[in-house]
């Protein structure tokens, strides 16, 4: 069985939710873990756990969406006692993304000429914005005793920081995109954090995510697709499903040395133990 550890199933294009949900349940062998992004949607998906018994699910609120909540306490509380559900497996997205970052900044420069602070200083205010939110993600995660889905881009070094000053170990490196040695220093700050290997380890290109699968401890990986997004080689540009996530279970199982069974058998477990399922 495979185990898509991170896909947005209400994100689907080409089909309704419940014609992909049901199309999972009578066709694939799969478990998903379901991600999403604000109060709304957290809420929406009580409505299909009991239907959809292979599906688990995450909460949290992106940070993009933060601005929409006026009294975060009470939001927190909202989520809180969504938390208390069975099926809700970890928190999730904890983000640090200086990518976008730059260029929102640099929009925001573009139509705001009368605005007085400069990139710099932009960009270090809404770093530390991050970092507060992400904080306070690594706090709430500890408190409901859930791992944490981190989300990273540009801000690899920030994101160790933060984990090491809190000594929070609970956690997976999402659509992983950095290097072996970078993968091996969050391995050896918590030996069973996981990094999750998506469409990027398909790509010609993408040597150091296909270093980094071939040579981590077996243990440490899992597999996803973040479906709809990132389709794998080779259905680039087209909708991403959850059971593609067995194409990135088969580039895992060519770049390393044990054999297929082991490794299925491997990472379906790592999935079930970190989600504590």
């Amino acid at each position: 069985m495979f185990f898509d550890t991170h896909c947005h199933t209400y994100l689907t294009k080409s089909k309704s939710e419940n014609e992909l949900l049901n199309e999972i349940k009578v066709k694939w062998n799969l478990k998903i873990t379901n991600i999403w992004v604000d109060l709304d949607t957290s809420k929406h998906i009580i409505s299909l756990l009991k239907e959809y018994d292979f599906m688990y699910w995450s909460i949290w609120i992106q940070p993009l969406d933060i601005i929409k909540y006026i009294d975060l306490d009470f939001v927190i509380g909202e989520l809180e006692e969504l938390s208390k559900n069975k099926k809700i497996v970890a928190i999730w997205e904890c983000w640090l993304d200086y990518y976008w970052l730059e260029k929102d900044i640099s929009e925001l420069l573009e139509k705001d000429t009368t605005n007085s602070k400069s990139f710099d200083d932009l960009l270090n205010d809404w770093k530390i914005n991050q970092q507060n939110w992400f904080t306070n993600q690594v706090l709430l995660a500890k408190k409901l005793n859930l791992p944490l889905i981190i989300h990273n881009r540009w801000a690899r070094e920030d994101i160790f920081e933060i984990l090491k000053n809190y000594d929070f170990k609970n956690f997976v490196m999402h659509c992983y995109s950095e290097d072996y040695d970078f993968a091996m220093k969050l391995i050896n700050f918590s030996p069973d954090c996981k990094i999750s290997f998506s469409w990027i380890v398909t790509f010609k290109n993408a040597k150091e995510v296909q270093e980094t699968a071939s040579k981590i401890p077996l243990k440490n990986i899992l597999i996803e697709t973040d479906a709809p997004y990132l389709a794998p080689v080779p259905f680039r540009w087209k909708e991403n499903f959850p059971f593609l996530v067995e194409n990135v279970f088969e580039k895992i199982c060519e770049l390393r040395s044990e054999n297929r069974e082991k490794i299925l058998e491997q990472i379906y477990e790592n999935s079930l133990n970190f989600f504590n399922i």
